[in-house]
């Protein structure tokens, strides 16, 4: 879902960019496939979210399962 957190022009994902630098941070990001569909050929991809079975952990080289407003800031 779109929070309205950034412009269009800087979203990932199928019908916005496609990136793949070398490590990427997914904060609170689900992984909607539209979403992965931008960002899997990344090298190492780190995510955070608070839903143990969310889809981006399918994808993700290091994963950590909790709230991004606790984990980020410690």
């Amino acid at each position: 879902m779109d929070a309205n957190w950034i412009a269009y022009s800087h979203q990932v994902g199928q019908t916005g960019k496609t990136v793949n630098p070398k490590v990427y941070f997914a904060c609170g990001i689900s992984g909607a496939i539209q979403h992965l569909a931008g960002m899997k050929s990344s090298d190492i991809i780190i995510a955070v979210n608070s839903d143990p079975h969310a889809p981006i952990f399918d994808v993700a080289h290091y994963g950590i399962v909790g709230d991004l407003f606790e984990v980020i800031p410690s």
